[in-house]
């Protein structure tokens, strides 16, 4: 799996918008437990945990190695806020929380901007501890609702089947005949890595 590439050209959301993107999303039963919503700087600590303290180091391609609080500020402040004016109620970011463990982000799911407007890369991540409970499905069903008639691509490495379960059960088609390649950074273990793709029309 691996985030964005692309540099964001959504917009940043109004006043009005940015109040309604605040609002949490709860996802629905037996997954109540969890709710989406937006990332705040008292999540900075458990960003610099995950990022540099479990596998998503080696299984992201875009976070930084290691991991700094300038890291943290710098995507909150630039890909956390943005809202897409043809697609009301939706944003770029998404963080997965958990009640029961006092709200503690547990995942995140991105729907990054291409050049075309209706075309978005999809990212997502759970934390190891909270993966294979299918959480994941639900969170892509809620957060793709919200862009009707767009389409949305992700890729997921070749040899991740967990990440490409989760796409298949989401409604993604793999893209017959389609192996990329992508080189990863050296601080990340470096080397070639293949990626599957995958679409779908929401």
């Amino acid at each position: 799996m691996t985030e964005s590439l692309l540099a964001s050209d959504a917009q940043p959301a109004s006043d009005s918008a940015k109040a309604a993107a605040l609002a949490d999303v709860p996802l629905p039963t037996p997954f109540d437990d969890y709710y989406l919503s937006t990332l705040s700087p008292a999540d900075f600590p458990r960003l610099l945990d995950l990022y540099n303290n479990t596998d998503l180091a080696q299984i992201l391609f875009s976070p930084p190695f290691p991991y700094t609080l300038e890291d943290a500020n710098w995507f909150y402040e630039n890909k956390t806020r943005l809202t897409y004016p043809g697609y009301p109620g939706a944003r770029e970011f998404w963080a997965i929380r958990s009640k029961s463990n006092n709200s503690v982000l547990v995942g995140a799911c991105g729907v990054h901007p291409t050049p075309e407007d209706t075309v978005f890369r999809l990212g997502y991540y759970l934390a190891p501890e909270f993966r294979r409970k299918g959480i994941m499905p639900v969170v892509l069903n809620n957060v793709l609702k919200k862009f009707p008639g767009a389409t949305v691509f992700a890729e997921a490495e070749v040899d991740n089947a967990g990440s490409q379960k989760v796409l298949k059960i989401s409604g993604f088609q793999q893209v017959e005949g389609y192996v990329g390649e992508l080189q990863w950074p050296e601080s990340k273990g470096g080397g070639v890595r293949k990626l599957l793709k995958f679409v779908k029309e929401c």
